[in-house]
């Protein structure tokens, strides 16, 4: 009979990447038929029990909980040393580990901190790792706006890098931070405010023949009024001084207005060639500078190449097989589909799709789960209406469950639900691979696309695209086939995605 053991550390903090690739490889052990090594939040504690695990009232959200499932009493305690030499880092070999930032020399060649704490201790420990003379990484989010720009200041003072805090991705002399794709090398330099933004450029850079000398992070907040765009000048300036970096590109959402002219103003005056991308900016915020102002993520990745010296018109898809590809499926639907439904994990990507189909269906009905001005608010985020887009990974979905880049269950059930209403015709699908999200995030979705394509006759368009790398151990190369193979429409990038989406909904709107 399998027996089941929870074990609580009081005030032990680990954060959700770290977790995540303890958990894969406890699973992959093959010792334990359930795992969880969560800290104990609400939403954590109630996954924790509806699994059947006994969790004490006392739990809060700074103890670690470790919950395992197996057939033996042998194999629980194995398992469970498993998880606690990997918290502890006894797993690896020849590595240096230290209690403390006061106990870091950079005499010793250390050069780069990435702090992962709760975002009350975050600040303090980053402070010291900057008067150390440290590039520091904050993947911490709950950090205060006061508290980073005097991270910021203090990192302009000390010639170092801040990123962050909520800094999602990250790549400098080659090593991947937090839930970076490993992207290969190459002449690209990228500054990003938008992580998955920052992310997808990089990964197209790569699928179109070339590679990245770094990525800097600078936190969503970074071009906020408060803060001034310090991180993206500071990064523009590190990759100026960088010989492999021969293009810089610029990403990041539409922000403060005054911020991007002077983060612009600056980049005209550097002597490498800059792209940038503000995701919903118009030709008016680039008309005064030097830059060259591009309007999707793969155009600043192309831009950049062709910057480089690097051909890749072949890697754009043709305006004649969008046609090709949307006249097959439309003589396929029936009547009643009539909308198209996109399900995101990237909140980046749904507004990138969000902004191009506002300007080129402006007469379309499009919802979204969120306010925005490109589309309308759905009644209830748990259903759709018309064309709708949702982003799994806003809060009143996370709140929950867990992200979906981290656990695909709640976005499979969306895709279900979109895929059984006979009003679908098209569902649009993003995927993103790293080594520190779940481990096989896109396989269960080729066997729900092949199960619910053959439900409908092969008459329901799935549409997807991966940001991820040919060296992240999901093996996109792998899974891209077994989407096609389930019959999906596999492009090179979400803007190629989202191009094939608005032809589907004007094909949808003129019909009726």
């Amino acid at each position: 009979m399998p027996v089941k053991k929870v074990t609580v550390q009081q005030n032990r903090y680990a954060d959700s990447v770290t977790l995540m690739g303890i958990l894969d490889a406890v699973k992959k052990s093959g010792k334990v038929m359930l795992a969880e090594v969560q800290m104990g939040t609400p939403q954590n504690v109630e996954v924790m029990r509806k699994l059947g695990f006994d969790i004490p009232a006392t739990v809060n959200a700074n103890d670690l909980v470790i919950a395992l499932e197996a057939q033996t009493n042998e194999l629980l305690d194995e398992a469970y040393k498993d998880v606690i030499d990997r918290l502890d880092r006894k797993h690896t070999d020849g590595e240096e580990t230290f209690n403390s930032i006061d106990e870091v020399d950079p005499a010793d060649g250390w050069n780069l901190c990435q702090i992962s704490l709760p975002g009350e201790y975050a600040a303090e420990e980053a402070k010291k790792a900057i008067n150390k003379g440290l590039d520091v990484f904050i993947f911490s989010d709950n950090v205060s706006i006061d508290e980073e720009l005097q991270l910021k200041r203090l990192g302009d003072e000390k010639d170092v890098l801040v990123m962050g805090p909520d800094c999602g991705v990250g790549m400098l002399d080659g090593v991947a931070l937090a839930t970076m794709s490993l992207v290969r090398e190459g002449p690209v330099g990228i500054v990003g405010a938008s992580g998955s933004g920052a992310q997808e450029v990089a990964c197209i850079v790569e699928k179109a023949g070339s590679g990245i000398s770094a990525l800097i992070g600078t936190g969503g907040r970074d071009l906020y009024p408060q803060i001034g765009g310090l991180s993206m000048i500071k990064g523009i300036k590190r990759l100026c001084e960088d010989d492999q970096t021969k293009v810089i590109v610029l990403v990041s959402k539409l922000a403060d207005r005054a911020v991007m002219d002077k983060v612009l103003t600056f980049a005209d005056g550097v002597k490498k060639p800059v792209v940038a991308i503000f995701l919903g900016a118009d030709e008016s915020l680039f008309a005064s500078h030097k830059v060259h102002g591009t309007f999707s993520l793969e155009g600043a990745a192309l831009k950049a190449l062709e910057l480089c010296g690097i051909s890749c018109k072949d890697f754009e898809i043709s305006d004649e097989k969008i046609k090709g590809i949307v006249d097959s499926y439309m003589k396929k639907f029936s009547p009643q589909q009539k909308y198209l439904r996109g399900v995101y994990c990237g909140g980046t990507f749904a507004e990138e799709s969000l902004i191009y189909l506002k300007e080129h269906n402006p007469d379309s009905q499009l919802y979204f789960n969120m306010a925005t001005k490109y589309a309308r608010k759905l009644d209830s985020h748990l259903k759709s209406q018309c064309h709708t887009l949702v982003d799994l990974g806003s809060e009143e979905f996370t709140i929950d469950a867990p992200h979906p880049v981290f656990d695909p269950e709640l976005r499979l059930k969306r895709f279900r639900q979109e895929a059984q209403d006979p009003e679908t015709a098209v569902i649009l699908l993003d995927f993103i691979t790293a080594p520190g999200v779940h481990e096989d995030p896109i396989s269960p979705f080729a066997k729900a696309c092949a199960e619910a394509i053959k439900a409908r006759g092969g008459a329901l368009a799935v549409i997807a695209s991966i940001c991820g790398s040919v060296n992240d151990p999901q093996d996109i190369v792998k899974c891209g086939k077994e989407l096609v193979d389930a019959g999906v429409i596999l492009t090179g990038s979400n803007h190629q995605s989202t191009l094939l989406a608005s032809a589907f909904m004007k094909a949808l709107d003129n019909r009726k």
